[in-house]
C-alpha cells in the first residue's frame, strides 16, 4: 500500500500555501497525496456569512477548492483524491486521516489576531494537540 499525506483545505492563500508543500513532499516520498475539505456544520458554524449561504452554495464551494488541488497533483503527476466532509474542523480532519492511514498532516498557518495562540489557529491546536501522525503546519508566506 503507497504512502498517503493528507493535506487540509479550504479557499484561503494558506491553504493553497500548504498544498504546493504537500505536493512537494509528495514527489519526494512518491506518495499520494488526499485533500480534505471540511464545512463546518450545524452548532460548529462561527461564520455568519458562511453558515448563512445555502448548503448547495457551500459544498459547491469545497467541491471547487477539492477539484483545484486534484488537478494541481494530477498535474504534477501525482495520484490525488479527495473528499468533502462536515462537522467538526479538527475531528474531521483527524478521521479523516485515520480512514486514509495518512502518514503526515499537512495544514495551512492561519493567523488568529487575539488568539490564545495568534500565529496558530484553534484548529490546528486541537489537530496537533490529537493527532497521533506528524503535523505540517505551512506559513502563508
Amino acid at each position: 500500500m503507497s504512502e498517503v499525506i493528507l493535506v487540509a483545505v479550504n479557499d484561503s492563500p494558506a491553504a493553497f500555501a500548504a498544498v504546493t508543500v504537500a505536493i512537494d513532499h509528495a514527489q519526494r516520498r512518491g506518495a499520494k497525496l488526499h485533500a480534505v475539505v471540511v464545512i463546518e456544520g450545524g452548532e460548529t458554524e462561527r461564520h455568519l456569512a458562511v453558515s448563512a449561504l445555502p448548503a448547495t452554495r457551500r459544498h459547491a464551494g469545497a467541491d471547487a477548492v477539492l477539484a483545484h488541488v486534484v488537478a494541481r497533483g494530477s498535474s504534477a503527476g501525482l495520484e490525488v483524491t479527495g473528499s468533502r466532509r462536515s462537522g467538526r474542523v479538527a475531528a474531521e480532519i483527524l478521521d479523516e486521516a485515520r480512514a486514509v492511514d495518512a502518514i503526515m498532516i499537512v495544514m495551512g498557518r492561519v493567523e488568529r489576531p487575539g488568539h490564545l495562540i495568534p500565529t496558530i489557529g484553534s484548529h490546528t491546536l486541537r489537530v496537533l494537540e490529537f493527532t497521533t501522525v506528524p503535523v505540517l503546519v505551512v506559513p502563508l508566506r
